[in-house]
Parts: structure tokens; sequence; C-alpha cells
């Protein structure tokens, strides 16, 4: 063997293309879990060199045979190895003139570079008018799966590459289920986009998308253009089609706006407006569909999300939504947890959060969409909102003061209205060790309203305040226990707390923000069994708690956790919202709960309420999730709720055979005695694409009309999706899990 080895740096021309051609297709190259039923493709870049700077690197030739003429000419000959930096050339013959700059091998040619790989029967470079081509290669990027072939390749420039009657897939060599063909590629570097003319896409050897011209991007720069469309099907609508248009308008800022079909309504307008800037970013996001055939009118939406982080302690967030009729949802969305919305919120905030305090500013509105409901039962607007608050603050002998404050005014059509000013100074006497705590606290709330369109013979500036003791108590056990061959650490943690509360007579005060918490297992250590500040609720009580752990040595997991707890009631409760009745009881229902995680593939969950004056179960829920690998989910759920609810919700994904898995839900209501959402899905998965198929069924507006609609899902891996995206109904919870 022969070893040249120069100086001189010949290979620049000849490398920057062939960086070009593999920027251009690995830009967003999908994750190494979506080729898992391919062949492997590591042996064909084995032997790629490392990316090194070309930057006056040596040249390494080596040959069977060689020779050198007039010192500038290298005639070499079998199993030829041309390296440089990062790339490495290997032909059966090679000829390099290096005066010239004439560089030409032939057969068996092979290139490699950063994941990429091009064979061809010849190549001929003139490197010092930085211009080549290659005959009948074909191409390999094994970053990303993919493989293509070409009559030619050419090499305009040093920037631009032409491909002549290329072909594209991500399929196995053999194997063409899916490809891309076009008659010809361009690729241009310093503009970073790419170009192709008669271009078809064919899925089982049938051609089904034609695009006389498109243009793509080759690195990270953004490219204007229409993207693939989406199509669907329901039983309201009848069949749909998106056709979106991304604009790339700045750096900073980009659009998408994509016109909708719809078969029996006409066609919606749909826009996502993006930026971004140094200390801000958003979206916006406005539809408008013009005199819908089954509403009888003019339908559109608008919905802003702005963020601004002006330091690291102070940020601004906008979120508003508006819609142009209650029904908007129902009829043009296909999200169950979309239609069931009664409130848009808009609401614009300032905020501080630093070590010690923090700090809201908020204006707060609200657009109700079910316009069913009355005016007088609508949420009050905002304006504005000033929350001020600390932490607890060392004041000396052990002591912790707190503060916390709120000043906010209330609008609604046809009802009271007015100010609030709410504080509530805290100061506690923390002590704890290892084993135990005891936390006893006292806070001084004073609440003052002004109000306007009050009551006639009711206070137009009514007030109130009281003091709140509370003592707060537990105690830690510990002992190591062993089960199942392994070893744990079980903790048994009883809790005491006292709470005392003046009653105060509140039934001059509003009702702007306040309601009756929902009872569970935390509810019976807080200070006021309502929220907001309208109400305090008057208390002589003490909650009594007690939490187990089971603590997996060998992990630090914790496999178990289960509480139970009530609260015993030494006074009458004579505080009630809108004059209700005073509760008598002496004991509060018995609450408990339960999460268990007896090993990474199981999660049991389960709240339970017992009204033993009654002897029945007022609340509960029960959940099992079975979750053993990836791909792999079952859900089983159950909801409970007295004489208001009762539901079971079961949901899969769950490969049949290795290429094959099913999808479902089933959401049942056992009061109604009818189901309120259904879901049935097939998908077929190969080692290059893979195709979802779903069904759906769901109550969709409060008459309990049912909606039926069909998703279908082509996704071509390494290229596009074709069709309505299934894997948006797996979000909001569906089945719990993403995939």
């Amino acid at each position: 063997m022969i070893d040249f080895r120069r100086t001189r740096h010949i290979g620049h021309i000849l490398i920057a293309p062939l960086w070009l051609l593999s920027a251009g297709v690995q830009a967003g190259a999908p994750p190494a879990s979506t080729w898992g039923l391919c062949e492997s493709v590591t042996d064909r870049s084995a032997d790629t060199p490392h990316p090194v700077s070309d930057e006056f690197l040596a040249t390494e030739l080596t040959a069977d045979r060689g020779e050198v003429r007039d010192s500038n000419i290298f005639s070499l000959l079998g199993n030829v190895s041309i390296r440089r930096g990062g790339q490495l050339i290997e032909a059966d013959e090679a000829y390099y003139e290096s005066d010239a700059g004439q560089t030409q091998v032939q057969g068996n040619v092979r290139l490699q570079r950063d994941g990429l790989v091009i064979e061809g029967s010849k190549a001929d470079f003139d490197l010092a008018g930085e211009h080549g081509y290659i005959e009948n290669p074909a191409f390999f990027l094994t970053d990303r799966h993919a493989r293509g072939s070409a009559e030619s390749v050419r090499f305009e420039s040093r920037e631009v590459l032409r491909l002549s009657h290329a072909t594209y897939t991500t399929c196995d060599p053999g194997d063409n289920d899916w490809y891309l063909k076009s008659r010809n590629v361009k690729l241009d570097r310093e503009h970073g986009f790419g170009t192709a003319t008669h271009a078809t896409l064919s899925f089982q050897g049938v051609p089904f998308l034609y695009f006389p011209y498109i243009t793509f991007p080759i690195d990270d720069r953004r490219k204007s253009g229409v993207l693939v469309p989406s199509f669907g099907t329901s039983n309201e609508s009848g069949t749909e089609i998106s056709i979106p248009y991304y604009w790339n308008i700045a750096p900073d800022y980009d659009a998408t706006i994509t016109p909708r079909l719809i078969s029996r309504r006409g066609t919606q307008a749909r826009s996502e407006f993006r930026y971004l800037t140094g200390g801000s970013y958003g979206e916006l996001n406005v539809e408008y569909l013009p005199d819908d055939t089954l509403f009888g009118d003019n339908r559109q939406l608008a919905a802003l999300r702005h963020t601004t982080t002006f330091s690291p302690a102070w940020r601004g967030d906008i979120d508003a939504s508006y819609v142009s009729d209650g029904e908007y949802f129902q009829d043009l969305e296909n999200s169950l947890s979309l239609a069931s919305i009664t409130h848009l919120e808009r609401r614009a905030d300032l905020s501080y959060t630093g070590d010690d305090a923090m700090f809201l500013g908020r204006l707060q509105g609200f657009q109700t969409v079910d316009e069913t409901i009355p005016a007088t039962s609508r949420p009050y607007q905002r304006l504005p909102q000033l929350l001020f608050a600390t932490s607890p603050l060392p004041q000396g002998g052990g002591t912790e003061m707190a503060f916390h404050s709120e000043l906010v005014h209330f609008e609604r059509a046809d009802s009271v209205t007015g100010s609030r000013v709410d504080i509530a100074p805290r100061i506690s006497l923390p002590v704890e060790t290892i084993v135990a705590y005891l936390l006893p606290e006292l806070t001084l709330r004073y609440t003052q309203y002004q109000l306007d369109a009050q009551v006639p013979g009711v206070a137009d500036e009514p007030h109130r305040g009281m003091p709140i003791i509370s003592v707060d108590s537990g105690v830690f056990f510990e002992r190591d226990t062993r089960w199942q061959s392994a070893d744990y650490l079980q903790t048994l943690e009883p809790r005491l707390y006292y709470l005392y509360v003046p009653e105060r007579d509140q039934s001059a005060l509003p009702l702007f923000d306040t309601g009756a918490r929902d009872f569970g297992y935390s509810e019976l250590f807080r200070d006021n069994r309502y929220t907001g500040a309208d109400r305090v609720g008057d208390a002589n009580q003490l909650s009594m708690g007690l939490t187990t752990r089971y603590i997996e040595n060998a992990s630090g997991n914790e496999r178990l956790r289960a509480s139970i707890g009530q609260i015993v009631y030494f006074d009458d409760r004579e505080v009630t919202l809108s004059a209700g009745t005073p509760e008598t009881r002496s004991t509060s229902d018995l609450v408990a709960e339960i999460v268990a995680n007896p090993t990474s593939s199981w999660t049991t969950r389960a709240d339970w309420q017992w009204n033993h004056e009654a002897d029945r179960t007022e609340k509960g829920t029960f959940s099992v999730q079975y979750h053993p690998t990836t791909g792999r989910v079952i859900n089983m759920s159950y909801r409970f709720r007295d004489t208001a609810l009762e539901q079971t919700d079961l949901s899969l994904l769950w490969p049949l055979h290795r290429r094959w898995r099913a999808v479902g839900r089933w959401n049942y209501s056992m009061l109604d005695q009818r189901t309120l959402e259904s879901l049935a899905g097939l998908e077929y998965e190969s080692c290059c694409w893979r195709l979802s198929m779903v069904g759906r069924s769901y109550i969709n507006d409060p008459t309990g009309a049912s909606n039926r609609s069909l998703f279908v899902e082509l996704e071509l891996k390494g290229l596009t999706s074709v069709g309505n995206r299934v894997e948006g109904l797996l979000e909001n919870g569906i089945l719990g899990y993403s995939r």
C-alpha cells in the first residue's frame, strides 16, 4: 500500500457540498425510537471520520498502487482512500492534478461525512472552479434512517447543489412503501432552502400528491410555503379539508393561515400568529366563518396569550379569548373539554416574585359562553385586583411573621358591585424537632367593603374583623419492615389541628368570589371552610388525621401513602352562604385517601368521603393505571358523588402484534344510563410509516346530542403526516399517557 501525505488544503471544495447535502436533510431528525422496527444502519457508516474543521488539515491518500508525475499529478489504483478532516472518499481509481485542481474518481465511489454516505459510479471535481458531479449516486443519511438515489448530483458552486431525477424515502433498503420523487432538486446553502419541481409523493406504489413546484428549508432558517393538508368527517359538519400556509414573516415572527372547507357550513379562515422578542413571546389565534349555513350567521373566535419578562422577578401575562356565540365550540371543535366550556377568561397580570414577598396586579373579566346562565350567576369582573403577601419572616425569639393583603374592585351587571380590602397579618411560633412539630399561629383578619347598588336598608360600607387561632401538631414514628423480599421504612404520622374562629354576623357582606370548599382530606387542616374573603367560617374544632407511608429502602420510592381523618366540632357553625341553615353536626364526614405504586407499572388512587350519620358514601373516586412499558397503558376509574354523578371511565393503548395496536375509551354515566364518550381505533406501524384509524362518539351539548367523527392519519416517518391528527385525541387525560 502506498501512502501519500500532503499539507496543502486540496479538499475544501469537495467537502463543503457534502456538508450541504447532509445538513439539508438532517435538520429536525426524528428521535431514534421512531426507527425501532427498522434494520440497523450503523454498519453503513462505521468508518465515517468524526467531523473536524477542514482548515489547514493534511490530506491523506492511500491505495494499493500509485504513481506521481511532475510532482503534482497523482494516479491511484486499487482500494483508493482520500481522507481529509471529517471526510472520507473511497474508489477503485483516482486521478488528481493539483495545479489544475482537477480530481476524478471512478469505480465503487463512496463518499462519507457527518452521517452522510454517497455511493456512485464516477465523480469529477474541478476544485479551482468549485464545480463537480457524481454519476448514478445513491445516498444514505444514517441519522434519519433515510436514503435515496438520483441520476446525477452536480455541485454548481460551493453553496448550490442540484440533483437530477431524485428519490427520497426512510424505508429499509428493498422496501419502498413510500417515496418522494422529483425531476429536479436544488439545495441553496446561502439562502437556507431547497426547491423541487414536478415532485410526486407515492404510497404503496400509488402517487397521491403532486407538487409542480415546492420549496423547503435545509437548515434552521424557516421558509414560507403550503403545509400538508388535513381532512376529517363528522355527522354534524360533514367532510372538512384544511390547507395550511406557513408564512415566515421575520426571524422573530411567523404565521400559519389555514383555509378550512366544511361541507355543511362553508369555508372558515383560521390564523395563528406567533412572535418572540428579547423579553416577550406570545400567540394570537383568529378564526372566522362567514354565514355558517347550519347556524345562519357569521362566527368568530379570537384568543391572545402573551408573556413579558421584565426582570428575573417581574413578569407580565395576558390571556384573553372571545367567541361569537355559545355554540361555537360545540359545532366547530372536536374536543370534549372545549365543548364543555361555560366561560372564557380575559386576564392581564403584572406579578413580582421575590425571596420573601410576592405581588400580583390583575385585570380580569369573563365572557359567558353558556348564555343560559342567568346574569346574577355569572362571575364578577375584577377591575382591578391587587395582592401582596410575604413569606414567614423571623422576628426573634423563635417567632415568625407573615402578611397577606388584597384590594379588589368587583363589577357585574344588575348586581351589587364595589370594592373590598382584606388584610391578614399572622404571627407564629414554630417548634420543630426530628420527630415532632408544634405550630401555634394567630391571624388578625380585617375586611372592609365600599358597595354600590346595595339592597335598601343594608350598609354600603360593611366590615368584619376577627382573630383566627390555630395550633397544628404532628409526630413521626418510623420502623423497618419487610414485604415480599423487599425492605421498607414504614412511617406513622398522627396529626392534630385545633382551630378557633369566633362567630361574626356576615349576612350584610356580599358574595363576590366566595363558595364552599370541596371537602377532602386536605381540607381538614385549613383555617377557612370557604374560598375567597367574603366569608370566614366560625370554628371551634379539632381535626384528627393519620398518615402512613411505605418507602422502599433500595430505591427511595414511596410505594404507599394512606391517610384518614375527621373533624370534631365543639360548637355549631353559624356562618353560612346566603342565609343558609347553620350546621349542627358534632363531627364531620370521615375522609380517606390512598395512593399506591406497588411497582413501576401499577398506580392506584382512591378518595372516599363517608357520612356516618346517614350511613352512606357522599363521594368517592377510584382509579387504576397499568403502564408496564412505553406504548402500553390501561386506565380504569370510577367516580361517585351522592345523587349528582356516577361514572365509569375505561381507556387503553395496547399492542396487538408487533406492528398492530389498539386504542379505546369508554366513558359511561350510570345515572343517565348512557355513554358520554366512546372511542375505538387501530394503528398499524412499519419501519417507515404509520396508519391510525379512530372512530369517536361523544356528547357535546346540554341536550345530550351526540357527535360522531372519524379520524384517519397517515404518518410517513421523517417526512410528514397526512390526515386528521389522531394523537390529539390522546391529550387532556383521555389516556393519561402520550406516546
